[in-house]
């Protein structure tokens, strides 16, 4: 099941991400920041409830806003759930009325199948500023390919989990 992340899934979260981030290929976060940020993170759940994927919305103004954080356990790898965790981030996105999300990645193929196109990062100075800074206390950046998309306005909202199971119910009963 893929849904928003909830102040619970930190811990579960940042162990998914640390797996990443100790081979430099991803930003290391704190339990502090991703808690800070729970709001912004997209999960996706197996059968059990454990996090197996996980991607984060990183604003930088009211129209711009990363896709970050992008990392699936790789017990759960080419299930789809990357793609379903970043497209459950754009609908944040588009939720929140951001018009243009970019995104860095050390290959190719997963966001250019998702509609993004090769930019390059010095179109977002803000990225660039975060990136000195986190230089500057000693994390290395691993230099990785820039990606863009533009959100249409054409989108209508996913239902609810909550929607469907009581519809479902409704079915049931009637």
């Amino acid at each position: 099941m893929v849904r928003r992340g909830v102040r619970g899934d930190a811990g579960a979260i940042l162990e998914l991400v640390e797996q990443y981030a100790a081979q430099g290929l991803m930003l290391p976060r704190t339990f502090e920041q991703v808690a800070g940020r729970i709001d912004n993170y997209v999960v996706a759940t197996d059968s059990a409830g454990r996090i197996v994927a996980c991607a984060a919305l990183e604003e930088y103004s009211p129209s711009l806003a990363e896709v970050s954080s992008v990392a699936v356990a790789p017990s759960h790898h080419g299930r789809g759930l990357g793609t379903q965790v970043v497209l459950g981030v754009e609908r944040l996105a588009r939720t929140r009325d951001i018009e243009e999300l970019f995104a860095l990645s050390l290959t190719d193929n997963f966001f250019l199948s998702l509609s993004y196109k090769p930019t390059t990062i010095s179109r977002y100075p803000e990225k660039l500023a975060r990136y000195d800074t986190l230089s500057k206390s000693g994390v290395e950046i691993v230099p990785k390919r820039c990606f863009q998309k533009t959100l249409g306005k054409s989108w209508s909202a996913p239902q609810l989990v909550e929607q469907i199971v009581a519809r479902s119910r409704k079915r049931k009963i009637s």
